[in-house]
């Protein structure tokens, strides 16, 4: 099963079972230069599987949703940190987290 998220799970606590796959989508404006990056991952828990950015509109600077895809692999309670900076002043100006149980 999919189960995607967004900023409003920040938080909270989002219910899985073993195989099921969660899409975070952090809205960004990529060029700022400030982009979402997965600052914590369990990884008995949980397998990383791709990321992307979805530019929304045509207009230049447009911002975007990034989204992460992770596969829950183990049952137990396990907890994904994002945080949003950019990378040449090694800043965070933003986090999200979400507890996950399976």
């Amino acid at each position: 099963m999919m189960i995607t998220i967004d900023k409003t799970f920040n938080g909270k606590k989002v219910h899985a079972q073993k195989g099921d796959v969660i899409e975070i989508q952090l809205a960004e404006n990529s060029t700022s230069g400030y982009l979402w990056k997965i600052k914590s991952l369990d990884e008995k828990h949980l397998n990383y599987i791709e990321e992307k950015n979805e530019i929304s509109g045509n207009a230049p600077g447009a911002g975007g949703v990034r989204i992460f895809s992770v596969k829950v692999i183990e049952k137990g309670v396990t907890e994904l940190q994002f945080s949003l900076g950019n990378q040449w002043e090694n800043d965070t100006t933003d986090t999200f987290k979400v507890t996950i149980e399976s």
